[in-house]
């Protein structure tokens, strides 16, 4: 039989199906197959290709040649060029080789997408429940994608590992420069110090005690009014008395970015600290070298041009306090709980992750003569009318401003400054809005 007779018999084979014969119940090739030569490949823009069905990739255009990998079904590869008799060079992990076109597909636009997770969550080592755990991230947190898998798993890379989640707990991202928060979802805190228990009993052994405030992972209800939680990677117990679920509370999904948006209804994630801070270069009205000196090195370089304008126009400043780690803040809201109770001490201090202390953006300043720190008597003053008028020209807003107590859940701090940049600052200012408004989030 001649060459050209061959592929026709062969063709009729795979159209009638008889060809299962030959591939059998392994891995798809057509071992039979004997074409002989390479011919010469057009060379094409390159392409992805994803593979329907097991298959080898081979050395050259033919299932005589021989093979260099086996992918499983699904799997991409980059098409660099089209070979004769229907055969693709692809290009796959560094190696260079053929693959039958007719077990391969272009695969839609490989843009990639980014995602945010709606509930903490496993990545998983394979599509699967029963796959391995390789990473597990918290509720907010962006993962992004280039490939769907089958039955609702998404293929995804974070923080350089690549690993599958389910898609029925992430959902795409709006793609705007500066997401929203990720979407509703019940936020626990503990309303007074609380004992996590091994059983969901006070019989059962103490295995830690949490402080007022804190964020606590409630995985499931148990019986007689307790909690089943996770708490610094074990499963315990806590008395549901003392627990209390924030309605509409968010945990944000982009805490780098200048433009956060941290407020009663968005929190940061649990125990978030900035990448960049750096010591302020600004006097304050202390001499220690505390984390309250600290700001975010954007903000912080910021905020020494905005001192330095301000003395130039007779006007002297002094920094109160900028950047406030998870733990004083949750020491510090802790401290009020005790003294006047959970529900009146939320109305004047921040829950722990909800202060914009943390961001690393915030400071409160004040007068150079040291009076009126983070008083209401600084409202009025020279210094805050500079404030108000100028900080737009260094990046800054005033926070909480005069009659926008309903937006921002605080009342009017003319010493409270926000670093989000020029562009956002100068915008807010001359609407007159809040950052909240300028997003139009709550």
């Amino acid at each position: 039989m001649t060459e050209v007779n061959k592929q026709r018999f062969y063709k009729k084979l795979m159209v009638t199906g008889l060809a299962f014969t030959l591939v059998g119940a392994g891995t798809l090739g057509l071992h039979s197959l004997n074409f002989t030569g390479e011919p010469a490949v057009a060379s094409a823009a390159a392409e992805t290709y994803t593979t329907t069905a097991n298959l080898n990739i081979r050395s050259g255009p033919s299932t005589s040649n021989a093979i260099i990998a086996t992918v499983k079904q699904g799997t991409q590869l980059t098409v660099v060029g089209q070979a004769a008799s229907g055969w693709l060079k692809v290009s796959y992990q560094g190696k260079t080789g053929y693959v039958s076109s007719e077990y391969v597909k272009k695969s839609a636009s490989s843009t990639t997408k980014t995602y945010v997770t709606t509930a903490n969550l496993n990545i998983r080592s394979g599509p699967s429940t029963s796959s391995a755990i390789v990473a597990t991230v918290k509720q907010g947190t962006q993962l992004t994608s280039t490939e769907q898998a089958a039955n609702g798993w998404l293929k995804v890379s974070y923080q350089g590992k690549t690993g599958y989640v389910s898609t029925q707990y992430v959902k795409e991202s709006t793609g705007s420069s500066e997401p929203a928060p990720a979407p509703a979802a019940s936020v626990y805190v503990a309303t007074a110090n609380l004992n996590v228990r091994t059983t969901p009993s006070t019989a059962g052994a103490v295995m830690a005690t949490i402080k007022a405030g804190t964020q606590l992972d409630v995985t499931a209800k148990a019986a007689n009014g307790w909690l089943k939680i996770t708490y610094q990677g074990k499963v315990g117990y806590v008395s549901g008395q003392y627990v209390r679920a924030l309605a509409g509370m968010k945990v944000v999904s982009n805490p780098e970015s200048i433009q956060v948006v941290v407020n009663k209804q968005n929190k940061l994630p649990e125990n978030y600290v900035p990448k960049d801070l750096v010591y302020t270069t600004i006097p304050f009205t202390f001499k220690e070298q505390t984390e309250k000196k600290k700001m975010r090195s954007e903000a912080a370089a910021a905020i020494a041009q905005l001192f330095a304008g301000a003395k130039k126009q007779g006007v002297t400043l002094l920094g109160v306090s900028a950047y406030r780690s998870h733990a004083t803040q949750s020491a510090l809201f802790s401290s009020y709980v005790q003294r006047d109770g959970y529900d009146k001490a939320a109305t004047y201090s921040a829950l722990p992750g909800t202060s914009e202390h943390e961001t690393g953006l915030g400071i409160d300043v004040t007068k150079g003569d040291d009076t009126c720190a983070a008083q209401d008597c600084f409202g009025g003053t020279k210094e805050a009318n500079w404030l108000d008028a100028h900080a737009a020209e260094y990046g800054f807003i005033i926070r909480y401003p005069k009659g926008k107590d309903a937006v921002t859940g605080y009342k009017y701090e003319p010493w409270h400054l926000r670093y989000v940049g020029k562009p956002v600052a100068q915008a807010i200012k001359s609407k007159g809005i809040t950052l909240e408004e300028y997003y139009g989030i709550k």
